[in-house]
């Protein structure tokens, strides 16, 4: 009962326990800042990082962390934050001067528990959006899996669903494409947007001609391109049968045999531009 009332009076700093209630189906990649505020508490070091860390593994948002907000904003960051005494009207104002759509106000305090919150703030309404709070033993800091928890509760879902397209060719029409395991329909078909990241076996396959089959490292974000040459049956070997990945300093060069893969990330603000090989 004390751990919950001290949670309750930490949380009305901020406007209080239940706020507004998250957004709908907002742009997955859209500007989102991160900022620390602390009630005169040096507990857990580092959080805020680590709610970055987490963000940039899980979603396809364009995040600043605390580090890039001082550039954006100036060496007057940490005061401007604490003038703003977790007002959201004030936060958001910060969010703006750093073009972000929206800020999530991590707040750290210690009333015999360390509290933890963690604010997403619309920067246009400038409203609470969502929230939560937990309270945690002193000395002791939340996991990767809890603050994973945390995100998925005070952000949208489609912000944790990524994608990565792949278009297939065929240099025969009428080729049936099997994506693991499942019918994707005829060549030509179009450009097909996919979980990412993850690994698919590719399958292209016509009556009269070897199959084509490999297997894809799928990015997340990422476009890739696949050539799928069909050979007519007794016109060779199984050639189809030889692929590899090779992953050096995140971009991804797959070939086989009578094919080949064209990939490119697309980072923000920059053009891509497409990795190639035949094999």
């Amino acid at each position: 009962m004390r751990a919950l009332v001290r949670l309750c009076l930490f949380v009305g700093l901020f406007g209080g326990l239940f706020g507004g209630l998250a957004q709908a189906d907002p742009n997955p990649k859209r500007k989102v800042a991160v900022l620390e505020y602390r009630a005169n508490s040096s507990a857990l070091p580092g959080v805020a990082g680590k709610i970055v860390a987490a963000l940039q593994r899980q979603t396809s948002l364009d995040l600043l962390g605390p580090d890039q907000m001082r550039v954006v904003y100036g060496e007057h960051l940490d005061q401007a934050v604490v003038k703003c005494s977790g007002e959201a009207d004030c936060i958001a104002k910060i969010g703006a001067k750093a073009g972000a759509s929206e800020v999530i106000l991590v707040g750290i305090s210690e009333l015999g528990d360390v509290i933890l919150t963690m604010q997403r703030i619309d920067v246009a309404q400038r409203t609470v959006v969502a929230r939560v709070a937990d309270s945690i033993a002193s000395g002791a800091a939340p996991d990767d899996d809890q603050i994973g928890y945390y995100l998925t509760k005070i952000m949208p879902s489609g912000d944790f669903m990524r994608f990565g397209v792949i278009d297939i060719i065929s240099s025969q029409a009428g080729a049936l494409v099997t994506i693991g395991g499942e019918k994707r329909g005829n060549t030509p078909i179009p450009p097909l947007k996919l979980h990412a990241p993850a690994s698919y076996t590719v399958r292209v396959e016509k009556d009269g001609y070897v199959p084509f089959t490999t297997k894809i490292a799928l990015p997340a974000d990422g476009e890739l391109k696949l050539n799928a040459n069909l050979s007519k049956k007794g016109a060779g070997g199984a050639w189809y049968a030889h692929w590899y990945v090779l992953a050096i300093g995140g971009v991804l060069v797959a070939g086989l045999a009578g094919g080949s893969i064209y990939y490119a990330t697309r980072p923000p603000a920059a053009t891509s531009v497409p990795v190639t090989g035949t094999f």
